[in-house]
């Protein structure tokens, strides 16, 4: 039985279970809600396709004029509070997949257990919380931008984890700590291979006060990847990645910052900084983002020519856009990013032909949404 299924199944009996527990009392309460976006982008770089993700198999430039698939996807959850202390939620999205179709997939699919309003344990597929955005990532009206940073987002595609997590809420006065633990694993389809992680944990901290957010965590895994052009599979490796994020929002303006430092057989560094003013309906924004080239830590084995090119990958992106909040839940944005290759590599395009190079191009790309949720 396939892991979807499993979780899908877990759902269910124990939904079964606190309904009849509930019935004594009072019928359970489901909701069902959802959200979208149509988007499309097109990208003067026509040697590469630019992708925001390394899950995307192609997207604008190269393989079309006009691409779709990099923000549009549409998502259902049914939530069921089906006692004071236990709740499912069950998410399916269906968005531009590895193998070219957008067959929908379970997003989420856990049962939380609630030991006060304080504190909770969750147990199935859970969002990952490693960027401020993560439990909300697909959801592109809650954002500003049209997607979350690309150099910074891309670090780690991992986007949800099987297993269990546990959140504890403490108040000071007007200051309020979250401590989120989290252990579990995950298997990501990307175009020419099939990631695996184990043995995945991690810790978060998330403080709030009026409109300051300040959050740092620390997370762990074993990662190996086959390789779905050579049939080989890769050694485990160990990968760490610490990851900080600030931001201060009091309603009419706002200012964004991340940052994460990821290692494994390299050492890597991104960071995000955006800013934007609300003024009535229009949210006019600026955005920067960047990754460094990798550097090879001492003691690890020879790097393959591959391995070479993977650790080069680096590039910057400045963005200008604007989102108008037209009707209600519905958004639509528009953004022009310029995009900067490393000076070493062809940073993340995607379906370069072979022997290409762009070492430190310049390119534009241009994109409209629109977003909404129900």
């Amino acid at each position: 039985m396939t892991t979807r299924y499993y979780l899908v199944a877990l759902l269910t009996l124990a939904a079964g279970i606190t309904a009849a527990e509930a019935s004594e009392t009072e019928q359970p309460m489901f909701k069902l809600g959802g959200f979208g976006t149509l988007g499309a982008s097109h990208s003067t770089q026509s040697l590469g396709d630019y992708v925001v993700d390394s899950t995307v198999p192609n997207g604008a430039g190269r393989s079309s004029d006009w691409s779709t698939g990099n923000d549009s996807r549409l998502g259902l959850q049914m939530t069921a509070n089906v006692t004071p202390k236990v709740s499912a939620v069950l998410q399916v999205i269906s968005e531009y997949q590895a193998e070219g179709t957008y067959q929908p997939g379970v997003e989420w699919a856990n049962v939380k257990y609630a030991f006060t309003r304080a504190a909770y344990i969750r147990a199935g597929r859970i969002d990952l919380p490693t960027f401020l955005y993560s439990d909300n990532r697909k959801v592109g009206y809650s954002y500003p931008w049209i997607h979350p940073p690309t150099e910074l987002y891309r670090q780690l595609a991992i986007t949800s984890s099987d297993g269990i997590d546990a959140m504890y809420r403490t108040e000071i006065g007007e200051v309020e700590n979250a401590i989120k633990i989290i252990y579990g694993q995950n298997t990501l389809d990307r175009p020419t291979s099939i990631s695996t992680s184990k043995e995945l944990w991690g810790i978060f901290d998330t403080l709030e006060y009026g409109s300051a957010t300040l959050r740092v965590g620390y997370q762990m895994r074993q990662s190996s990847s086959y390789s779905l052009l050579t049939g080989i599979t890769g050694a485990w490796i160990q990968n760490s990645d610490l990851s900080v994020a600030a931001s201060y929002d009091p309603g009419d303006w706002f200012v964004v910052s991340e940052w994460i430092q990821r290692q494994s057989t390299t050492l890597a560094n991104a960071m995000s900084f955006s800013s934007g003013i609300r003024v009535d309906k229009f949210t006019p924004y600026l955005a920067y983002s960047q990754n460094s080239q990798s550097s090879f830590l001492t003691g690890t084995p020879a790097p393959t020519v591959t391995a070479i090119q993977n650790a080069q990958k680096s590039q910057s992106t400045i963005s200008i856009g604007a989102r108008w909040d037209f009707m209600k839940n519905t958004d639509l944005k528009l953004q022009c990013d310029q995009v900067r290759l490393g000076d070493n590599s062809n940073g993340y395009l995607a379906n370069v032909p072979a022997n290409a190079t762009m070492y430190g191009a310049t390119f534009y790309v241009t994109s409209a949404v629109v977003d909404f949720v129900f």
